[in-house]
């Protein structure tokens, strides 16, 4: 248009040089399964591309180093003699083959499905999470426990390791404050109950009870006088003198005597007969009294009238009990015979320090930055002020900082005297730090003016507290009634050099008292004269219990404990309180690191060949023993040959179980035993039936009759492990296999019995082994299963009990059963997780949709079960890509066995192991699978699409996609050694060379074969799409199908700068120009041997325009590939060829 108005020159460009852009090439897309958060290729950062927040994300990459730090090296595993796993369910097929890809191309599409193959390694233990930062662990693997027993008779120690009891489970009634039970260990062991904070220790004597140390229990225990005849009488009538007390014998037995002395109730005295040696004993509780009236726990003995001592082997003299003694290894107790005070055998020494085999309590402390446990030192003192005296002997506390621990041992802080003997405990304690302080939550308190509490302070430089104060509260204007002030003010003017009180001046509690230690030492405190202390707030109520903090503060005052029940401050009520900044270390005690529950969603292979199976009665599954009782005690057997009698010897019985591990392949082969099995027999060619017992294959696809089997998820517990008693959450404990064989608790979740016949067996996949599951936070909980009985559902499958104390999370099988109800296991499970995931990435994902991913070839290297869903995915994307597909791993080599597959003979509904199912012209399919070595050098086998993709880009580097990718031209593999197949029993790759029979049959069933030919290698040899066995058609080539995708790409380029321009003749006439320009050079390049173009009146009609439609009508015959050479030979006669033209 003029643009000018005055004299001038406009200049205007117009742009009609349009050209086709050339093609990127051979550009593929792998879809690929990895693990997660696998290292770079340099080892020094995470691989992006296995992050879970890139998963699903398409990479575009251009080298093998580029494939490395995106994605990791390729993983290939190895058994334990470093033995490839071939076939191995978890080997990164799709990272090798894109690895092997790119190096002789620079552009290839990566994308990660979202599943952690790492996740699926198998194991025999549930998988955990790392614990939370900052959780303390008592590692009892590296602790020792420093108990000596003393020897009166050998004047000797000897070293006692104890049991280390970590499961409520051992102990009485199933608390942590239970002894150990019964069961727990032999006459003579030692235990710590770990259970609890205060890690009781006890001993388990002659009545097979388990006694804590240094009570009195213990100390009737062991013998403090023993005699040292065992045979022989005394004298009825004659007495001897325990305490004080005479006593006399009616009868001539050793027994008479230990009667009689029982019978003088002596206090905190008792005898009996030995039942091993018959020696007499006479034992102290510990609380005799030698004298007959002050407590020592010591036993005098003395003859009365008689021959009673003499004849029993007892002598005269003054006895002490045994005594629990607890001191550092420079404290040696003295209990020699030539000592002041020698104590008798079993006495114990807990040594407190770590030479020569003493007690160290090792505590961990776990750190999320470095992800791991650091030893954090723990050593042990007797009090807390004691503690603050050797670990700050010159601050007094202030150079303690937060976080140090210590042990205490004896934390009743009885006075280890005979009189108060210390009892075998220890607790470690953790340091808040700072300036001790206790504030009360009593608001402008008032007192009896007057009213008085004692009070002690740790001090700088002191083991011991102070010398206590008495502090009276008094008005100070002469009333009988006192307030906060004159409160404060009694406790500052006391004389106390760390101790100070002060009143909270905003707030909440605005008004109320403060008490501080200034050091961040211990204050101990206790009314003496009316309540001041409860009156200002302080009170036993408001104080935790000593060695607790419990969860709910609302009346708990922080830093304020009751005194510890030995305690001396308060000698006749114990009301004494304390205040410290040691509080009791939450931490978890085992031999193993502390972990935390699974993530929710976290996989478990369980390689467990075990399995709980139910039976149905008629009613409901119930527990297989309880249904069938004369079967194998232990439940279902596992081997590689038939048993023949149950586990424990007995003769087999109807209904026994054998789980055949010979073929793990089709795990499980399930067996029930019939003692009157139907089997067939034939001598001389005559068959006849015989009735006999036998091993019966149960079904797996039948769930109907009363001999089939369901497999579901059915439960994990017993009925007594159901409950989470501790509300702790998680999962809680498997019930054992056994236990589970009697016990007929089922999950809500578990299958409707009334949906099944009686005898049929159901499988029990969430505590049964050799399948993949799916942990799954708050599944079984009242939001799920509301209510119980006659209000609500809960457990219906147990008389619609309440599920509100079960543990809340499960696992649940992952590995879904086959649509014939069939299970999937073993690395079929694996497959099936992994499956899963693949398809569900490619049926959504939008990325891999979108036109500037211009991928031109796709492949999923080791996953025939892909097929359909890429063939799905290239129609989504209009057939702009030709689809490489795989043939099983284990697929044998046999004609009958390729048909079968190819034509799916077997029925399957998916592609896959059992059969093909997918039929298309932009599907290629090749066989067989092929040995390479990976990154690092390991043999390894790789599936048909990892030589095929380089075969193609091979094929497009030296000629064009619409020349067929095979023969000695252009079909060599070049990253391969061998071709062959994985045999499904041994497991062992089988080499093959494909004959010409075999290739016969592969070309009647549209498989392209791979094989190997003397002088070329190992070549691709087959062109070959798979198109539906009724369809005939140019499309059933490989090079005509990828000339298809390229045209379709190609066409699209040249279409889209016409789009909006005028629907008229110049513009019909410039694009069919282009096309047929496109198309000529096309012929040029043999991919065409002729063409025609109709873009004119006649296609593009007035009805055609009004739509702003043009229409662009393409005729091609494309170049075909030789594929059958005739070559015809005639033999004549000598002189006749020369003759032949004449």
């Amino acid at each position: 248009m003029p643009t000018l108005t005055s004299p001038g020159v406009a200049v205007s460009v117009i742009d009609e040089s349009f050209y086709v852009p050339s093609d990127a090439g051979t550009t593929p897309l792998f879809i690929v399964a990895s693990a997660q958060d696998k290292k770079s290729g340099s080892g020094e950062t995470t691989a992006p591309g296995t992050t879970t927040a890139n998963a699903n994300k398409v990479y575009l990459l251009t080298s093998q180093r580029d494939l490395t730090e995106t994605f990791g090296d390729p993983t290939f595993y190895t058994d334990a003699s470093s033995n490839p796993l071939q076939g191995y369910e978890l080997n990164e097929y799709g990272l090798q083959a894109a690895y092997s890809f790119l190096g002789i191309a620079n552009r290839a599409y990566v994308m990660r499905a979202n599943v952690n193959l790492s996740q699926l390694t198998g194991s025999a233990n549930a998988p955990t999470s790392a614990p939370t930062d900052g959780t303390y662990w008592f590692d009892l693997a590296t602790s020792k426990i420093g108990i000596f027993e003393w020897s009166a008779t050998n004047q000797q120690f000897t070293t006692k390791t104890p049991t280390l009891i970590t499961s409520t489970g051992d102990l009485v009634g199933g608390l942590s404050t239970g002894a150990p039970k019964t069961s727990v260990g032999s006459v003579g062991d030692y235990a710590v109950n770990t259970t609890h904070a205060s890690n009781k220790i006890y001993f388990k004597n002659d009545g097979n009870s388990w006694v804590q140390l240094g009570s009195n229990a213990w100390s009737i225990s062991h013998p403090t006088i023993i005699g040292t005849k065992s045979t022989g009488a005394v004298t009825s009538g004659h007495s001897i003198v325990i305490n004080g007390t005479t006593v006399t014998t009616n009868s001539t037995t050793f027994a008479n005597v230990a009667e009689r002395i029982n019978a003088a109730s002596i206090t905190g005295v008792t005898a009996a007969v030995d039942a091993n040696t018959g020696f007499i004993e006479i034992y102290s509780n510990g609380t005799s009294k030698s004298d007959g009236s002050t407590l020592d726990g010591k036993i005098t003995l003395a003859n009365g009238s008689g021959s009673i001592l003499t004849d029993t082997g007892l002598t005269a003299g003054t006895y002490a009990a045994p005594q629990f003694y607890q001191a550092g290894h420079t404290l040696r107790p003295e209990w020699k015979s030539a000592d002041t005070t020698p104590r008798p055998n079993g006495s114990v020494w807990f040594k407190t320090t770590t030479p020569n085999n003493g007690t160290s309590i090792v505590a961990k402390l776990y750190s999320s930055a470095t992800s791991l446990f650091s030893t954090v030192s723990s050593p042990l003192y007797s009090t807390h002020h004691n503690a603050i005296y050797n670990l700050d002997p010159a601050g007094g506390g202030s150079g303690l900082t937060v976080g140090q621990l210590y042990t205490q041992f004896n934390i009743t802080e009885n006075s280890g005297l005979d009189t108060t003997p210390n009892v075998g405990d220890f607790q470690i304690f953790r340091y808040e730090g700072g300036t001790t302080v206790a504030q009360s939550k009593t608001i402008f308190p008032t007192f009896t003016s007057g009213e008085q509490f004692k009070m002690q302070e740790s001090t700088a430089s002191s083991l011991t507290l102070s010398t206590e104060k008495t502090v009276t509260v008094t008005n100070g204007d002469g009333s009988s009634i006192a307030d906060n002030e004159d409160f404060v003010s009694a406790i500052n003017g006391a004389g106390f050099t760390n101790v100070e009180a002060s009143i909270v001046s905003s707030g909440q509690y605005r008004g109320a008292v403060q008490i501080t230690h200034k050091l961040g030492g211990e204050i101990r405190m206790v009314d003496s004269l009316g309540t001041p202390l409860a009156d200002a707030g302080f009170t036993s109520g408001n104080a935790d219990a000593y060695g607790d903090y419990a969860t709910t503060r609302t009346n708990k005052i922080d830093n304020l404990y009751q005194v510890p029940t030995g305690e001396t401050l308060d000698s006749t009520a114990n009301n004494a309180l304390l205040i410290s900044n040691w509080k009791r270390l939450s931490y978890v005690a085992s031999t193993t690191a502390p972990t935390n529950e699974p993530a929710n969603g976290t996989l478990w292979y369980d390689t467990n060949l075990e399995a709980d199976i139910l039976a149905h009665d008629g009613t409901s599954f119930k527990g297989y023993l309880n249904v069938y009782a004369s079967t194998d005690p232990n439940g279902p057997q596992f081997s590689a040959t038939e048993p023949t009698t149950q586990s424990d010897g007995t003769a087999l019985v109807d209904n026994d179980l054998w789980v055949d591990t010979s073929d793990l392949e089709n795990y499980p082969k399930l067996y029930r035993y019939n003692t009157t099995s139907t089997v067939k027999n034939s001598v001389s060619g005559i068959s006849y039936s015989t009735n006999q017992p036998a091993w019966e294959l149960v079904d797996n696809t039948d769930q109907t009759t009363e001999s089939g089997v369901v497999f579901a998820d059915a439960r994990f517990h017993t009925t007594n492990g159901k409950t989470d008693s501790a509300t702790t959450g998680g999962v809680g404990t498997a019930g054992s296999i056994k236990d589970l064989l009697s016990d007929n608790f089922v999950d809500p979740d578990s299958p409707d019995p009334a949906l099944y016949p009686k005898g049929m067996l159901l499988y029990n996949t969430r505590r049964s082994g050799y399948n993949v599951k799916e942990y799954k936070n708050s599944y079984i909980t009242t939001a799920a299963y509301p209510g119980s009985g006659s209000t609500g559902l809960g457990n219906t499958r147990q008389s619609n009990e309440s599920v509100a104390t079960y543990f809340p999370d499960r696992w649940v099988n992952r590995s879904a059963n086959e649509l014939d109800g069939s299970p999937n296991m073993g690395r079929k499970a694996q497959r099936k997780v992994i499956i899963e995931q693949l398809k569900a990435e490619v049926n959504t994902n939008q990325a891999i949709r979108e036109d500037q991913r211009g991928f031109n070839v796709m492949a999923a290297p080791g996953y025939p079960e892909l097929i359909a869903n890429m063939l799905n995915l290239n129609a989504d994307r209009n057939y702009t890509a030709f689809v490489v597909g795989d043939t099983p791993f284990r697929l044998g080599s046999t004609a009958t066995e390729l048909s079968n597959w190819s034509n799916n003979n077997a029925g399957a509904v998916d592609n896959g192991d059992k059969g093909l199912v997918s039929s298309d012209e932009y599907l290629g399919v090749f066989y067989p699978s092929g040995r390479t070595s990976d990154n690092s050098g390991k043999s390894i086998i790789v599936p048909p699409s990892h030589m095929i993709m380089r075969v193609l880009a091979n094929n497009d580097n030296v000629a064009f996609p619409w020349f067929a990718p095979a023969g000695t031209r252009r079909g060599v593999v070049d990253n391969a050694t061998a071709v062959g197949y994985i045999d499904s029993t041994s497991g062992e790759f089988e080499t093959i060379s494909v004959n010409e029979g075999l290739r016969d049959a592969m070309h009647t069933a549209k498989i392209n074969p791979i094989t190997f030919f003397a002088g070329a290698g190992i070549v691709n040899y087959g062109n070959l799409t798979k198109v539906a066995p009724t369809m005939t058609s140019a499309l059933d080539r490989i090079n005509v199908s990828r000339l298809t995708v390229y045209l379709r790409t190609q066409l699209n380029k040249i279409g889209k700068p016409f789009i909006f321009e005028p629907n008229d003749e110049l513009t019909r006439n410039e694009i069919k120009q282009a096309v047929e320009s496109f198309l000529l050079e096309l012929v040029g390049q043999r991919a065409l041997y002729d063409f025609l173009v109709v873009c004119d009146t006649t296609n593009n009609t007035p009805t055609r325009i009004d739509r702003n439609e043009l229409y662009v009508d393409i005729a091609i015959e494309p170049v075909k590939s030789v594929e059958f050479i005739y070559i015809p030979l005639r033999l004549k006669n000598t002189g006749e060829i020369s003759q032949l033209g004449s």
